[in-house]
């Protein structure tokens, strides 16, 4: 259960990252491209299979109701050429995904989103 909740962070943290540009960019300079698409689509594989089947918790029809938002993207991601790490669909993909999910505009929208400012814990 543990380990599902932490794929199910990464991946709503990776579709922060998507949505916003500029992060984005920066995320596709990490590793070699090929790579990165193996972990962004497995992560929303992931992420949408936890949506289809979510229950028993206050949030659970949100991420039912977001499943096919969430599975569009991911099949979006499975059917781009090999190597391929941009497409300007997938960015608004993520912001509906993540509208879907209750995730809120950031102030100033997506395009201008730099990140979280680090916590203070």
């Amino acid at each position: 259960m543990a380990q599902e909740a932490t794929r199910v962070v990464e991946a709503l943290n990776l579709l922060t990252v998507l949505a916003a540009p500029r992060l984005y960019e920066r995320w596709c300079t990490q590793a070699p491209a090929e790579e990165l698409r193996t972990v962004l689509q497995t992560r929303m594989v992931a992420l949408a299979a936890f949506c289809e089947k979510a229950w028993g918790s206050p949030d659970a029809e949100r991420f039912r109701s977001a499943a096919p938002t969430v599975r569009a993207l991911a099949e979006s991601l499975a059917s781009a050429p090999t190597g391929h790490l941009m497409d300007p669909g997938w960015n608004a993909q993520a912001r509906e995904c993540l509208d879907a999910l209750g995730v809120q505009t950031p102030p100033g929208g997506w395009a201008t989103f730099e990140g979280l400012p680090p916590s203070n814990d």
